[in-house]
């Protein structure tokens, strides 16, 4: 496991640098407050976030709402759910059976853009989870669920988003997830490294389109 985050850390290191010598910095004097002084627009993405539960891969879907001021920092609030199936044993009253791994976790965040150039752009996102984990059989007659509890889980990432039309942006990144708290009824370790693929529409800037479209059809209809 150390030598994932090492070998994360260090490629992360490397992309840092590369866009460090190519792209064009954003203006890092302007103060938290500053940026926050702007006018918020609504932006919304869904991404998914490879990782590994005790050495095998699995996928973690979010969707994700918030609030971002001048395209520079985005404050919000997700929704994230283990979609891969993935089973383990556990006792159950007495008995040894096979049951799925489930997990669910509403997770506050927080992304603050450092680089641009052109169409490229590469974010730092934050974000800290609460969750609850269970067991759950795959019966669709007496489903029955066991082993709950909550956990806590922090993931720093940085990502590199590349934009379509500046409309969509699809991109992907790299980080870790450490539990800050564990399910101790589950016998499964959940923090590793992770790997994100992640699309979003850019609601700013189709708001502007189309208030702009809006507004050159009522002066067309006028000019009639």
């Amino acid at each position: 496991m150390r030598t994932s985050f090492f070998c994360i850390s260090l490629f992360s290191y490397i992309l840092c640098a590369s866009i460090v010598s190519t792209a064009q910095t954003v203006n890092l004097s302007d103060s938290l407050y500053r940026v926050l002084r702007h006018k918020p627009t609504f932006t919304a993405k869904l991404d998914s976030r490879n990782s590994l539960i005790s050495g095998n891969k699995v996928s973690t879907v979010g969707i994700k709402a918030g609030l971002s001021f001048n395209n520079q920092l985005t404050i919000g609030i997700g929704y994230n759910w283990l979609s891969d199936r993935f089973y383990q044993n556990a006792m159950v009253n007495g008995e040894l059976r096979e049951l799925r791994l489930r997990f669910r976790y509403i997770a506050p965040f927080i992304e603050y853009s450092f680089y641009r150039k052109g169409n490229w752009e590469a974010t730092i996102p934050l974000q800290i989870g609460f969750g609850r984990s269970f067991l759950q059989s795959d019966k669709t007659k007496n489903k029955y669920t066991t082993h709950r509890g909550s956990f806590v889980v922090y993931e720093p990432v940085m990502t590199v988003e590349y934009k379509f039309f500046n409309l969509i942006g699809v991109g992907g990144g790299l980080g870790y997830r450490i539990m800050l708290k564990n399910n101790r009824q589950i016998d499964q370790h959940f923090g590793s490294p992770v790997f994100v693929l992640k699309i979003r529409l850019i609601f700013g800037e189709a708001f502007r389109r189309g208030r702009a479209a809006f507004n050159r059809e009522i002066e067309e209809r006028k000019d009639k």
